[in-house]
């Protein structure tokens, strides 16, 4: 099952090329820890004070990364990162990290995940986790990657007349979260245009069954496209009111029909967390972790967001801050799937890897559950 142990992230190597770094805080003691280690990469490290001064300076500095403190997002509340995310112009697409420490409230992650955060950095931060992030994102040397074999390689799924991944649903959300990239189109014109991407062939179309008649016709005008010519098709009966167990139920066959056994990570069980964890690969005493935050936990794995994740099939050690209680679980795991960091292009999917849990006791499973048992009856 397991492909030879390898990062997806990066080694350490010079920077390709000149990188800025915008910090979103007051001068604190993370901010002269950030900026020491920006010096010694050779790279620009800027500092504004709050969210509200932040955003019109993204077209203006061009930063590489922005690095936002947690304690703006716990003052100023759900909205504020939004800012920093446009949709078009300079700033698009310019990656948003937060910057967390110890103790830091669950309900900052939460709004800063449901604003599109893609990765986390435990203060202080560490030269090795930075420099290999601002390694992919300016595609310097140190961001070759060795290409996944093909049982490890992302699977594309068009999900044809749905507008996006809440629709029928949340089914392309669950898809998302299980390390698929997906191709949204409510439309047959606007699905026939994203075909004519380059590099866009889908593995499976998904097509709703509700009107039955209308799906019949989309499959149809859909199979006209000569990229789809042997693509295997599926049309679910969901919709606005799907419940998730009717969803989960349609996980196996869309599964099989992709060509994955992702059934360990028990992603039906799965429920919304937030929370940091740092992931690190080798024996106990060489281990060289590195920062990110999980956003969604089941009694099988957890999905964890970050830039840089470790490459399928790795062996990784975790330890997984729990902020409710303060403490620090710690467990081994194996990545099953991973989304490094590249331009999206149309696809939509979250940047990071999905980790299955390995050797886990009957005490740790029990606080799990307890765990995913908790945040569903909220």
């Amino acid at each position: 099952m397991m492909t030879a142990p390898g990062p997806v992230r990066p080694l350490a190597a010079p920077l390709a090329a000149p990188a800025r770094l915008l910090w979103v805080g007051t001068v604190s003691e993370p901010w002269l820890a950030l900026s020491r280690v920006a010096r010694s990469l050779g790279c620009e490290s800027l500092q504004v004070h709050s969210l509200e001064l932040a955003a019109p300076e993204l077209a203006r500095l061009k930063p590489t990364l922005v690095l936002v403190h947690w304690r703006q997002v716990y003052e100023h509340g759900v909205g504020g990162l939004g800012a920093l995310r446009p949709r078009s112009g300079a700033g698009a697409g310019v990656p948003v990290m937060l910057v967390a420490e110890e103790g830091t409230p669950a309900e900052v992650l939460e709004a800063a995940e449901s604003e599109g955060l893609e990765d986390c950095l435990l203060a202080p931060p560490r030269l090795p986790e930075l420099r290999e992030r601002l390694a992919v994102l300016t595609g310097g040397p140190a961001a070759a990657r060795v290409p996944l074999a093909a049982r490890h390689s992302p699977r594309v799924v068009l999900m044809a007349g749905a507008s996006g991944p809440r629709a029928w649903g949340g089914l392309g959300a669950l898809l998302e979260s299980c390390g698929h990239h997906l191709l949204y189109s409510a439309s047959v014109e606007g699905a026939a245009a994203r075909l004519q991407v380059p590099g866009m062939s889908p593995h499976l179309v998904l097509v709703s069954g509700e009107g039955p008649l209308a799906a019949l016709r989309l499959l149809s005008t859909l199979r006209a496209q000569p990229l789809l010519e042997g693509v295997p098709a599926l049309t679910v009966n969901v919709g606005m009111g799907t419940r998730p167990p009717v969803l989960a139920a349609l996980l196996p066959r869309i599964h099989a029909l992709l060509g994955r056994d992702l059934s360990s990570l028990r992603a039906e069980e799965r429920v919304p967390f937030c929370c940091p964890v740092e992931f690190g690969e080798g024996g106990s005493r060489g281990t060289e972790w590195t920062s990110g935050f999980s956003s969604a936990l089941s009694p099988g794995g957890l999905v964890i967001r970050t830039l840089v994740p470790a490459r399928p099939g790795t062996a990784v050690r975790l330890r997984i801050g729990l902020p409710t209680t303060r403490e620090r679980l710690e467990t081994h795991g194996v990545v099953v799937w991973a989304n490094p960091y590249a331009p999206r292009g149309p696809l939509a999917y979250p940047y990071g890897m999905g980790v299955q849990f390995l050797g886990m006791g009957p005490p740790r499973l029990m606080h799990l559950r307890q765990l995913c048992q908790g945040v569903a009856s909220l």
